[in-house]
């Protein structure tokens, strides 16, 4: 009892401080808390401040503060939490290290407002800058790092945290809420070397969450974990960014996950990255303001990533994209619908001011990327090109990509392979190795049935045809080289195709060009150097149909667009503007063999009438060794048939690739039907074709520009109808041209060689051989007897003149030779008639007749004189005796003649019987009608001698009517036409 006597002041010291700490600590301070901190730290802050409940325990060193709130000026929660729970542990105030058994926050919440005016409502919690005081810096705080201060915590949680987000400046208003937050971190302390186990989880919405653990040390600051971002709504965040874009994300989900080692014990920081992943899924973007999404990602996966940012190393195990969707178009103004899309937004302008310049980027070394493969699987691309009138659309499905081992800086080659559909038709597939530095291409190209109809609007552009039907084909290797050295920069060898063309013209709808198939096989093309070589060309069932309109136009005229003149430059392009006397070399070209089967060409003729159609089918054969050397010939075998009956064959030697092309071809037709063509010549030449065939061997030659031609007609049994009233036929006797032309077998046999100079500017192969044909029948029709001289031998004019002498009707032996001749003549040609014109000449002949008059009046005088012996002689003076008096008779006057002598005298003298003769000549009244009966016979003996002795039939020689008319001092002859049946 003593000893309790004497400690009972220090019990009741004891206990009395007992109940003043408990005091303190349970009343007390929560009521200074609450009385006075709360509203300095309201007024410090400048926003409402509460506090609803202070539980301090001052035997435990635990303190529970609940409801807190930090308020907006209306009284908007801000900041604060449910409750705030700290365990302290009291004996760490006599260690080393202050310890919390446990710190727990629970339910914490945040508002992070922005305004409509753009400010934070946070930063109203920041006192302004005018009440914050300097802080002095001490000299050497700027160099030494102060020491953190020893904590230890055994149990560090953030339980149900919210933090609210709302962007007021945008149109929309937007709100982000990050929660619950989720944050444990067990045995952490701030000591060298301790390591602290942490594991933090938040959620952005319905199961987006961001899960983070690992291990944290603070000194220095070092920390390894695994961070996993999944399944994040990118429309949560999308709104707070819209503004900054040209485009809208409708939807998609992303994943990051991976383990990390982040330290400080490098400058400036040591951050590792392993077996990182990030993922896309459901992501569709379309322009701002539409619903139709231009691209959409199914599946993106970005997987292995490895990262080492002290050495700048990225590595990336792969990249895969599934499904993709890509809808892109070329706009009416030539712009990819994607440049617009992904073009920057102009930043909102600043208030000018001093800019500081960036800092200078850190030197170290370059990066380096290696991706071991990207691999595309199963996507599709939709092209559309708009600035054609109709719209091209192409199609790209089932796209599969893959490329491997790619590394940045660019080094060694990637394999490569890519695949594809085009337009549910075409395949395309390439495999092979790329090289991006240089750039360098190795590639195995194969396209299979690429339809032709889908590009049919970049053909509207220059043509007015339809390609109703067509593939194309490729298969072979294509080498590229960026920088060609002793190689090609582009190099194809393999083969090319078009099958199964058909094109049709746009206004009459039919069908003018096709073909089976169209390939070039062993292709070998180079360019820069340009080369080309060919091992064949092969061509099977090709069609053309050619149609000349009712408006005389031919249909493949009407195949090109006319487009509007340009006016001429008055400077030509330097590429224009070329040395005269400098040459291009032409580029090496070789194909072996060039090889046409079963060609057709459809001629149609719509501007005569009946329309003509003809043709050539089944022409096959080959051109083997084209080249443009200089020294190559070509041998060309071909062969089909005219309207397939009439057997045609083509020949010779070309070579059209040389500078100075080459040929010598000869063509063969044999028996052409010539019904075919009547319409024709109904219109030109006047008459209808009722029988013939015609067989042609031409023979044309070209060298050095020169064009050399010995074309060979034959023409049989050419028959022409009745004649027709066309306003466009020919002035010329082609009846007669015919019937001169036309044997005894029917046949017409034509030599027409032709001749040009291909160096002129308007030289035209056609031109050249209409016109030797047309000047053939304008000589034969317009001087038939030159070319009927050709038969016998003899000058052909002077057959078409028979002479006499004057007042005589009998031919002489000369002439009668001649009108021989005339006969064996026509007896080769049996198309011809014969017209004989009598002739007399009005002087001549009347003075000739006379002549025969005095001469039968004088015979007629000595016979009535009494003369008995009919074989007497009529003396010189007995026949001077009767002229005398027929001279009296008829002129009533002697025949005498007055005559001057020399010196003035005259005297009458007695005219000689030539003298007589001459003055009766006038007197012997010579009537028109007897010069035309002479006219008459001298027609009917040239008729008799062709029918007689030239055996002619009488219905092939004719009188006609006589002429009279003076010789001019020429012989007086008879004229003889001719004329076709």
């Amino acid at each position: 009892m003593a000893l309790f006597a004497r400690n009972r002041i220090v019990l009741i010291l004891l206990c009395g401080c007992l109940a003043f700490y408990a005091l303190l600590g349970f009343v007390i301070a929560p009521y200074v808390v609450q009385t006075y901190v709360i509203p300095a730290l309201s007024e410090r802050l400048r926003h409402p401040v509460l506090l609803g409940d202070v539980r301090i325990n001052p035997f435990t060193f635990s303190v529970t503060l609940k409801g807190f709130e930090i308020q907006e000026p209306d009284r908007t929660p801000m900041v604060g939490f449910q409750e705030l729970f700290v365990d302290f542990e009291g004996t760490s105030l006599v260690s080393s290290a202050y310890t919390f058994d446990e710190i727990r926050l629970t339910l914490p919440f945040g508002l992070m407002h922005l305004r409509t005016d753009g400010t934070l409502n946070l930063l109203g919690l920041a006192p302004p800058a005018s009440e914050q005081p300097p802080q002095p810096v001490a000299p050497e705080a700027k160099t030494q790092k102060t020491p953190l201060p020893p904590v230890e915590i055994r149990l560090l949680s953030i339980q149900r945290g919210v933090i609210e987000y709302r962007d007021d400046t945008k149109q929309q208003p937007i709100t982000i809420d990050v929660v619950p937050i989720e944050i444990t971190l067990r045995n952490f302390g701030t000591r060298r070397g301790g390591e602290n186990a942490y594991a933090f989880s938040a959620e952005f919405g319905e199961g987006e969450v961001l899960a983070w653990e690992g291990t944290l040390h603070l000194d220095p600051l070092e920390s390894d974990g695994h961070v996993s971002l999944s399944h994040v709504d990118l429309t949560t965040f999308w709104p707070s960014l819209r503004d900054r874009f040209r485009f809208d994300i409708l939807s998609g989900t992303f994943l990051v996950d991976g383990r990390y080692h982040f330290d400080t014990h490098q400058a400036p920081v040591n951050l590792q990255i392993n077996d990182a992943k990030i993922e896309l899924a459901d992501f569709r973007l379309a322009a701002a303001g539409s619903r139709d999404p231009v691209i959409t990602l199914p599946s993106v996966g970005v997987h292995g990533i490895r990262l080492d940012l002290p050495q700048r190393v990225l590595g990336i195990g792969g990249v895969v994209l599934s499904g993709a969707d890509v809808r892109a178009w070329l706009a009416e103004d030539g712009v990819v619908n994607f440049k617009p899309l992904f073009a920057p937004v102009p930043a909102p302008e600043k208030a000018s001011g001093p800019t500081e310049p960036p800092a200078p980027a850190a030197a170290g070394p370059p990066w380096t990327v290696d991706v071991q493969a990207v691999e595309v699987d199963k996507s599709q691309v939709e092209f559309e090109d708009r600035t054609l009138a109709t719209p091209a659309q192409v199609t790209i499905e089932n796209l599969q990509v893959t490329a491997k081992d790619l590394h940045v800086p660019f080094r060694g080659s990637i394999p490569v392979t890519a695949g594809f559909t085009l337009n549910q038709q075409g395949t395309f597939d390439s495999r092979g190795t790329l090289q991006l530095d240089p750039l360098q291409a190795s590639l195995s190209l194969k396209l299979a049935h690429i339809g032709l109809r889908p590009f049919q609007p970049y053909l509207d552009r220059t043509m007015q045809v339809d390609i109703t039907d067509g593939e194309v084909e490729l298969d072979g290797e294509v080498t590229y080289r960026s920088r060609p050295e002793s190689e090609p920069m582009l190099r194809y060898v393999g083969q090319v195709g078009v099958n199964k063309l058909h094109v049709a013209e746009r206004v009459s709808g039919k069908e003018f060009l096709g073909w089976t198939a169209f390939g070039l096989q062993k292709v070998e093309l180079d360019l820069s150097p340009t080369k080309v070589k060919i091992g064949e060309i092969a061509l099977r069932d090709p069609a053309v149909r050619l149609v000349t309109g009712k408006d005389g136009s031919l249909n493949l005229s009407k195949l090109m667009r006319k487009t509007e003149p340009q006016a001429a430059e008055s400077t030509p392009p330097p590429a224009a503007r070329e040395s005269p006397g400098k040459k291009t070399a032409p580029t090496p070209v070789d194909i072996d063999v060039v090889r046409l089967s079963k060609l057709s060409a459809t001629f149609i003729d719509e501007s005569i009438d009946p329309v003509v159609a003809t043709g050539i089918t089944d022409l096959s054969g080959t051109i083997k060794g084209l080249s443009s050397k200089q020294v190559a010939k070509a041998q060309v075998v071909l062969a089909g048939e005219v309207d397939e009956v009439a057997p045609i064959k083509i020949q010779g030697q070309i070579n059209p690739l040389s500078e100075d092309a080459y040929t010598h071809l000869t063509f063969l037709f044999q028996g052409v039907d010539l019904t075919a063509v009547s319409p024709y010549a109904g219109k030109y030449v006047g008459y209808p074709i009722t029988k013939g065939k015609l067989s042609l061997d031409l023979m044309y030659q070209v060298s050095k520009k020169q064009l050399v031609g010995e074309n060979k007609v034959l023409v049989d049994q050419l028959t022409f109808g009745e004649k027709t009233d066309s306003p466009d036929a020919t002035s010329l006797p082609v009846r007669l041209a015919v019937g001169l032309l036309k044997d005894r077998r029917g046949l017409i046999d034509i030599d027409l060689p032709v001749r040009g100079d291909l160096n002129e500017p308007d030289f035209r192969y056609g031109r050249v051989v209409l016109n030797a044909l047309v000047n053939l029948i304008t000589k034969v029709a317009t001087s038939p007897f030159s070319a009927l001289g050709g038969l016998v031998g003899g000058g052909g004019e002077d057959l078409q003149f028979i002479e006499f002498a004057a007042g005589i009707e009998e031919v002489g032996e000369a002439e009668q030779r001649k009108i021989d001749s005339i006969a064996n003549a026509l007896q080769e040609r049996p198309a011809l008639r014969v017209d004989v014109i009598g002739t007399a000449d009005p002087a001549r002949d009347r003075d000739a007749l006379a002549m025969q008059k005095i001469s039968a009046d004088v015979q007629r005088r000595f016979t009535q004189g009494g003369t008995k012996n009919l074989q007497a002689v009529l003396s010189p003076s007995r026949e001077f005796e009767l002229l005398s008096d027929l001279y009296a008779e008829k002129l009533g006057k002697q025949p005498m003649k007055k005559e001057e002598l020399p010196g003035g005298k005259s005297v009458e003298r007695v005219l000689t019987a030539d003298e007589l003769r001459q003055q009766l000549v006038p007197a012997m009244g010579v009537e028109e009608s007897e010069l035309r009966l002479l006219a008459q016979g001298r027609a009917k003996a040239i008729r008799e001698r062709l029918i007689e002795q030239g055996g002619l039939p009488e219905d092939r020689v004719f009188l006609v009517e006589v002429e009279l008319a003076q010789s001019e001092g020429k012989p007086i002859r008879a004229h003889l036409n001719l004329t076709g049946n």
